[in-house]
């Protein structure tokens, strides 16, 4: 039976991450149906509460099984910022604005925490959460344009265990860096098939 399953993002990134995770598990019936929808993102302490909030936007908005990811960066010279406010920090100062705060700094640790949400057909709600994605931040700014990325943080990105950053990394090379099978998507692909 085939399912269809709407994702409320108008990150085209984002889908293409999740299409890929579906086939690299194999599932074929279900098809991924891109939204981009215009939702309140509350001011919250972590991606999961944001995520659980946009989720119940776009169900109520939509009235069918829906998927809502949202996910948080973590700078551990900052005390943890932006966290969950990442997306805003990146339309006023932007990557050059994060790496001029970098500058002099030592430690340049940091990491990916990315929180899903699915509300199925009951309205029933799923949240899916991964492994962090823990790295480093560049010295500057990548200019590759990669048509997968999420965002301009794949520009100054360097995963553990690579010399490049997220940018310059195929689909396959990113999924072996979040360690496939504890990345949230991965992890949603895994339960899809478990269900009847």
């Amino acid at each position: 039976m085939r399912t269809e399953i709407t994702f409320a993002t108008g990150n085209k990134g984002k889908v293409a991450s999740l299409r890929h995770s579906l086939e690299r598990r194999g599932i074929t019936n279900v098809t991924i149906v891109q939204e981009p929808l215009e939702l309140t993102e509350p001011q919250a302490e972590s991606a999961e509460e944001v995520a659980l909030a946009k989720a119940r936007q776009a169900y109520q908005l939509l009235g069918r099984p829906v998927l809502v990811d949202d996910s948080s960066f973590h700078i551990t010279a900052l005390g943890g910022f932006p966290g969950p406010y990442i997306k805003y920090m990146l339309t006023t100062i932007g990557i050059e604005g994060i790496l001029k705060i970098m500058e002099g700094r030592e430690d340049r640790s940091a990491y990916f925490l990315s929180f899903l949400v699915f509300i199925d057909e009951k309205g029933n709600e799923h949240t899916i959460s991964g492994a962090p994605l823990h790295g480093v931040i560049a010295l500057r700014a990548d200019t590759f344009e990669n048509e997968t990325a999420w965002s301009d943080l794949y520009k100054i990105f360097i995963p553990d265990g690579s010399d490049k950053v997220l940018a310059r990394m195929s689909q396959e090379e990113h999924a072996a860096m979040k360690r496939e099978g504890q990345g949230p998507y991965s992890t949603f692909a895994q339960w899809l098939k478990q269900q009847p």
